[in-house]
């Protein structure tokens, strides 16, 4: 049976990310490389599917870049990252070459995918970024991203980095289950209390405030 993978900010050729995220990373950049590429192919075999939330490479030779994407098994589905800027302009080369399974480099490169697994009632917002209040989050929909590499983000609700350096690992389904299933969903409307200012420029005055009190914490 066919399994689905979700992971982000690989960093393949980036020497740099070694020393900022080094729990989970060789400490030469090409045994990095050849490190990920092993962990990847020992779960994820050419009928599975990968969801990756962005950044797969700093190589500024898509050839390079090619080279990696070549040797991952599995159906590769690409959320862009910040760091994608060449993957993006060669999208059209990537989606349609194909690997030595028969399968595209990329199967699909977008900024952002509503996903809903096969047998699952469960959807999931997929971008590069966490997102403070997303699609669905009132409903329990999921919310997986990548950006902040070992990182958990300060978000409330039923979201999860997804980031090669907080786990080490790409997760499963059944790990985004683990982590997410038991957490509260996110009401759009209540706080501490109603928002009522007596008039506009109280309201400017009390924004100022507060803003200036969340960029102090």
């Amino acid at each position: 049976m066919s399994k689905v993978f979700f992971t982000s900010d690989l960093h393949f050729s980036h020497a740099n990310i070694i020393k900022f995220c080094p729990a989970f990373r060789p400490q030469y950049v090409d045994e990095m490389d050849e490190c990920l590429i092993s962990q990847w192919n020992a779960v994820v075999s050419p009928e599975d599917t990968v969801y990756n939330l962005g950044d797969v490479s700093f190589a500024r030779d898509i050839g390079r870049v090619e080279a990696v994407l070549r040797r991952l098994n599995g159906t590769h589905h690409l959320i862009y990252g910040n760091h994608d800027a060449l993957i993006r302009q060669h999208a059209p080369r990537l989606l349609n070459t194909p690997k030595h399974d028969g399968l595209p480099l990329l199967a699909s490169a977008q900024d952002y995918l509503l996903l809903k697994l096969p047998d699952s009632k469960q959807k999931m917002v997929l971008f590069h970024y966490p997102i403070h209040e997303w699609d669905g989050c009132h409903k329990g929909w999921y919310h997986l991203h990548g950006h902040i590499h070992d990182r958990i983000a300060p978000v409330r609700g039923r979201v999860l980095n997804v980031g090669w350096d907080l786990h080490g690992r790409l997760l499963e389904a059944a790990d985004i289950e683990g982590f997410l299933s038991a957490l509260p969903k996110v009401s759009h409307f209540g706080g501490d209390k109603a928002w009522l200012p007596s008039s506009p420029e109280q309201a400017a005055a009390d924004i100022h405030a507060i803003l200036k009190k969340h960029n102090l914490q």
